[in-house]
């Protein structure tokens, strides 16, 4: 599991004064972001080993100004070309959940233009996060 603080900005916010739903995304993204810091060397875009196909999130309670919120991703479900990873949003003490969030990324190389096998030494890598929770 890796978790990432998320920096909440004035734009994230709408008139309701309450993060926009739009901006959770971004939060997901952060936390894609921190996964390929951590296993992935990248150079270039192109060197992304993935495209994500599907996003889902249950929006649970509104984050507001000054609350400490924190991303947490996971992997999830692990198949032949695809993998799941599992995310939530919550304060910094866990006590509040605000999101919970499933999206499912493709192994694609991007070099050849197409979807491929996840190559075992990815497949290692994604196991070694596997969570069931």
């Amino acid at each position: 599991m890796i978790q990432k603080e998320i920096q909440i900005r004035f734009n994230d916010m709408d008139p309701m004064r309450r993060v926009n739903n739009a901006s959770y995304s971004a939060y997901l993204e952060v936390a894609r972001v921190a996964f390929c810091e951590n296993f992935i060397e990248i150079k270039t875009l192109e060197d992304i080993p993935f495209v994500m196909v599907r996003v889902e999130m249950d929006l649970l309670q509104s984050v507001l100004p000054g609350d400490k919120v924190f991303v947490t991703i996971w992997v999830s479900k692990i198949g032949n070309t695809s993998w799941e990873f599992s995310y939530k949003i919550q304060s910094a003490n866990a006590e509040i959940t605000y999101v919970r969030a499933k999206s499912v990324q493709v192994y694609f190389n991007y070099h050849l233009g197409r979807k491929e096998t996840i190559p075992d030494g990815f497949r290692k890598i994604l196991e070694s996060e596997f969570q069931s929770i």
